[in-house]
C-alpha cells in the first residue's frame, strides 16, 4: 500500500499509524541527505543523534549513550572513536568514580551539530513551504502533539 492510499475512514488510529509509519523514513532520507551535503564535517545519522544526545546530556557515560542509541556497547564505543579521532567529542574523567569516562561534545562538536541541524531544518522548511498555511499549520500541530504521546514513552 502506497502512503497516499491509506485510507483515512475505517480506522482513523490505524490509519494515523501507518501515515506516520510511512512518512518518517521520507523525512528522515530528507536529513540524511541533507547532511552528506555538510563540509567539511560530514557525519552520519547515528553520529548525529550522538551528538544531539551530548547537546541534551552534556557528560554521559558510554554505556548511557549506547543505551540512548539503542546500540550494543561496542557498536557505541567505536562511533564515539571516530567523533572523538573527528575532535567532536572528548573523554573527560566521571568526577565521583576515577575508572569511570564519561563522553562530552567539544566545541567543534557543537558547532558541526548545529550547522547540520540548521541545514536539515532549511531544507525541510523548503519542503514544507510547499503547502499552504493551513497544511502547515495542521503538521505543526500534528507534530506537536505526536512529541507529547511519544515524549511520555520513556
Amino acid at each position: 500500500m502506497k502512503p497516499s492510499d491509506t485510507p483515512l475512514t475505517a480506522d482513523p488510529v490505524a490509519s494515523c499509524a501507518t501515515l506516520v509509519m510511512d512518512t518518517v523514513p521520507l523525512l528522515m532520507r530528507t536529513i540524511r541527505q541533507e547532511m552528506r551535503r555538510q563540509r567539511p564535517a560530514e557525519i552520519s545519522m547515528p553520529q548525529f543523534r550522538a551528538l544531539r544526545i551530548l547537546q541534551r546530556h552534556p557528560e554521559i557515560s558510554l554505556s548511557q549513550m549506547a543505551q540512548c542509541l539503542d546500540l550494543t556497547l561496542a557498536t557505541t564505543s567505536k562511533l564515539v572513536d571516530v567523533l572523538e579521532k573527528h575532535a567532536l567529542v572528548a573523554r573527560v574523567g566521571c568526577p565521583t568514580d576515577h575508572r569511570k569516562l564519561m563522553i562530552s561534545l567539544s566545541t567543534l562538536g557543537a558547532e558541526t551539530l548545529e550547522q547540520a541541524r540548521e541545514a536539515a531544518e532549511t531544507r525541510l522548511a523548503e519542503l514544507l513551504a510547499q503547502l499552504s498555511a493551513d497544511d502547515c499549520a495542521a503538521v505543526a500541530a500534528a507534530m506537536l502533539a505526536l512529541r507529547a504521546v511519544v515524549g511520555s514513552e520513556g
